[in-house]
């Protein structure tokens, strides 16, 4: 497995994918905190969308690759088809964390908030950057590495989806009965709906919704491999 992953990140730079959604990812964060003195919270809220939206990019790169015959090739190479899925998944785990490092860290070192960093600010800002960057490898993996990649518009589908997420309680608001299909999309608004500088607390409603979104990502990362290894056979 430790072969495969130093050999995928190998290719992957390489193959330079990785230079255009960590541009535009630096770019957004530097010119977003060009000015000190903004607000802890609301601030980590829109470095969260951020992230979510390169994970959505750098991992359907990731999955996307190998050619058709490469990938075959591969998957027999390795003792287990599993470890081909696996593997590019940690990869993209690997990214995640240096980008939500970099989006949590970057502002505290040069000093952008109006307010002293708390330990509370930290907790949901870890939490909420962490569970979008995997809600981002799930809908990058889905449409890159199974059937659906087949389709010509698999990259607007993703973005579709992307967008769709992030605006569904918007959504929801307009035609109340799309609540049900939208529980298909990621549950953003469940987490980053927290990231409020007057919202400060973990009550009841925070763990429940916490639950739903981790079980939200489980149950996409089961589809998601069952469909890989459908794909695979």
């Amino acid at each position: 497995m430790q072969g495969f992953i130093r050999y995928q990140v190998i290719s992957y730079i390489r193959s330079l994918k990785f230079i255009p959604p960590l541009t535009v990812f630096g770019a957004w964060i530097f010119v977003f905190y060009a000015y000190s003195g903004v607000p802890v919270m609301s601030s980590y809220a829109v470095t969260c969308l951020t992230v979510y939206l390169t994970m959505v990019w750098i991992a359907m790169s990731v999955f996307s690759l190998e050619t058709s015959n490469e990938r075959n090739l591969l998957l027999v190479q390795l003792p287990q088809q599993s470890m081909y899925f696996w593997g590019k998944w940690l990869v993209c785990l690997f990214a995640a964390i240096l980008l939500t490092g970099f989006a949590i860290g970057y502002p505290i070192l040069i000093d952008s908030f109006k307010e002293a960093v708390q330990p509370i600010h930290l907790s949901l800002a870890i939490y909420a950057h962490v569970i979008l960057a995997l809600f981002g490898i799930s809908v990058g993996a889905f449409f890159a590495n199974t059937s659906a990649s087949s389709q010509k518009f698999a990259w607007l589908s993703a973005m579709l989806i992307t967008v769709v997420s992030i605006a569904a309680e918007g959504i929801i608001e307009k035609v109340g009965w799309l609540q049900w299909i939208l529980l298909l999309v990621p549950p953003i608004t469940r987490v980053i709906g927290y990231l409020g500088d007057s919202m400060l607390w973990l009550g009841w409603d925070f763990w429940v919704n916490a639950l739903w979104a981790i079980g939200y990502f489980v149950v996409s990362l089961f589809v998601v491999y069952r469909m890989f290894r459908r794909k695979s056979k």
